[in-house]
């Protein structure tokens, strides 16, 4: 590999977090994948729990960024909340471990991590910023903006979760073609749902 040690084991340890949760990826698993010595993971983040903190900010920061890059796109209220939504699905679609790092945690008992917050409050600011910019100029009928927001972020995902298994278990005949249609839905039922009245 020619990615530095640090950028490796960034990459391996988000891989095998989401497949096996934190307890479940050992330090001696990180770094083998990551082709680094056993110490690396001391000697670049302390702790195996620093070592998870970062990944958790590293492809948080991300999606916020990308979201923030959406909600502030020119265009009217609808068009920034269909950038947001294709923002998410496009982040997922790269990113398809991200919903399940989080879950272990949740499932787990474990919350969502305390370092996840402030840039989960970055999301949902972003879009409550774009309702509430559609309200005022009556773009958008009045609506709680964050409903609106738990809305976009729980269907994206709920989708990158379940959304691989559910063309075979349906017998879609295109699971990338249910993909884009499921994104489309849920533009269209948000921007509906605010613009009606």
């Amino acid at each position: 590999m020619n990615l530095e040690t640090r950028t490796r084991l960034l990459l391996e340890a988000q891989r095998l977090f989401a497949l096996r949760g934190f307890r479940g990826a050992s330090v001696r698993d990180i770094t083998r994948s990551a082709e680094a010595n056993l110490g690396a993971i001391t000697y670049h983040f302390g702790t195996k729990q620093a070592l998870h903190d970062a990944v958790i900010e590293s492809v948080l920061g991300q999606l916020a960024d990308r979201m923030e890059e959406a909600a502030h796109a020119p265009g009217s209220s609808p068009d920034r909340i269909r950038a947001i939504v294709r923002a998410l699905f496009a982040f997922f679609r790269e990113a398809p471990d991200v919903p399940r790092l989080l879950m272990h945690q949740v499932a787990g008992g474990a919350g969502i991590p305390a370092v996840a917050g402030p840039f989960l409050r970055r999301n949902l600011g972003a879009i409550t910023q774009v309702v509430r910019d559609g309200v005022a100029r009556r773009e958008f009928r009045a609506a709680d903006p964050t409903l609106v927001a738990f809305t976009i972020i729980s269907q994206s995902i709920w989708f990158a979760l379940v959304g691989r298994e559910i063309p075979s278990v349906m017998g879609l005949p295109s699971p990338g073609d249910f993909a884009d249609r499921v994104e489309q839905h849920v533009m269209d039922v948000v921007t509906r749902f605010l613009e009606e009245g």
